[in-house]
């Protein structure tokens, strides 16, 4: 139950903190104003891409979860906690999934986000920052409890899959916005 508690409270988390940042009208009036100040004519598909592209980041955000709750999983000794977890991995995974890959077929098929990357851009950067907090608040608690007299090896263990998973993102996500400015 504990284990349960623990993953449900902290994607219920992820999620209130992506609805109390107000990110998509943020981003579309930095968005709206940057093309105001360059000259550039407006982009009648700006809403849509902004909406589309901060549902995909949390689905991408809710697949990243799944995997720290099916890595962590194969790390835990309990097998009933262990098989808890992979089920909620897994349910995070199919409805994460679903979120990322179906947003991101919209955009593909419905918008010419490919022509006009500014939007996969900023959101590419905002992803970044966000996996580079998370990563980096991990590797900060791995380096305290290394540190610590008596530090609980499950907590060890979920700060390692935590680390892995954001870090790794993280890489991903700076290589994806460094294409985009060679583009």
């Amino acid at each position: 139950m504990a284990i349960t508690e623990m993953f449900g409270g902290v994607v219920v988390m992820m999620l209130m903190t992506y609805s109390l940042i107000p990110l998509f009208p943020f981003v579309y009036v930095l968005l709206r104003w940057r093309q105001a100040r360059e000259g550039e004519p407006a982009d009648p598909q700006l809403g849509l891409k902004v909406a589309l592209h901060y549902f995909a980041t949390i689905g991408l955000h809710v697949v990243l979860m799944a995997l720290v709750a099916v890595l962590y999983s194969f790390l835990i000794d309990s097998p009933r906690a262990s098989e808890e977890l992979i089920r909620i991995g897994a349910g995070l995974l199919i409805g994460g999934g679903i979120i990322l890959g179906g947003h991101q077929t919209l955009l593909r098929s419905i918008t010419d986000s490919a022509t006009r990357p500014n939007v996969a851009r900023v959101f590419a950067g905002l992803n970044l920052v966000l996996c580079g907090l998370i990563g980096m608040g991990a590797l900060l608690a791995a380096s305290v409890m290394l540190c610590q007299e008596n530090t609980p090896e499950g907590g060890f263990k979920l700060v390692f899959v935590l680390m892995a998973v954001y870090l790794g993102t993280w890489g991903l996500q700076a290589r994806r916005l460094i294409g985009y400015s060679r583009a």
